[in-house]
C-alpha cells in the first residue's frame, strides 16, 4: 500500500505540472517500498538519488515558468524550493558518508513537504501561469 497517493485535489491546472508531481508521488512510494522491504543501502541510495535529481529537475522546470510569465511571487517560492534543496543535499550527503540513513521520519517529511507545497504555494502560481 502506497505512504502517499495522488489525489485531483493536488492539481494545479497544469498538465505537465501534475505529471511531474505525480512522479514524485511515485518515487517517494518506490522509496517507501524500498525501505519497508529493507532493499538495502545502495538501492535505498539509487532510489533517492532519483528523487534528489527528479525534484531538481521539476523545480527548474517551475522556475523557468516563473520567468516566461513573469510570476510576482517568484522570490519566495523559489527560496522554498531552494531550502528543500539544501536540506535533501546535506540529507542524501549524511547518507552516502555512512552518517545517516532514510527513516519513517525523513519520508514523511518529504511527503508533508510536498503536499503542503503543492497545496500551498503550487496552487498560487497556477492561474498566473495558465
Amino acid at each position: 500500500m502506497p505512504i502517499c497517493t495522488w489525489d485531483i485535489k493536488y492539481s494545479v491546472g497544469i498538465d505537465e505540472i501534475d505529471k511531474q508531481h505525480q512522479k514524485l508521488v511515485l518515487l517517494l512510494n518506490t522509496l517507501y517500498d524500498a525501505m519497508k522491504d529493507e532493499d538495502g543501502k545502495a538501492k535505498l541510495e539509487h532510489i533517492l538519488n532519483e528523487l534528489v535529481e527528479y525534484t531538481d529537475y521539476h523545480f527548474k522546470f517551475e522556475e523557468e515558468l516563473f520567468e516566461r510569465y513573469s510570476y510576482m511571487d517568484k522570490t519566495a517560492h523559489i527560496k522554498e524550493h531552494n531550502d528543500l534543496r539544501e536540506k535533501v543535499i546535506k540529507f542524501n550527503n549524511n547518507i552516502k558518508a555512512g552518517q545517516g540513513v532514510v527513516t519513517q521520519e525523513i519520508l514523511k517529511f518529504l511527503i508533508d513537504w510536498l503536499v503542503r507545497h503543492i497545496l500551498i504555494s503550487d496552487k498560487e502560481y497556477s492561474q498566473h501561469l495558465s
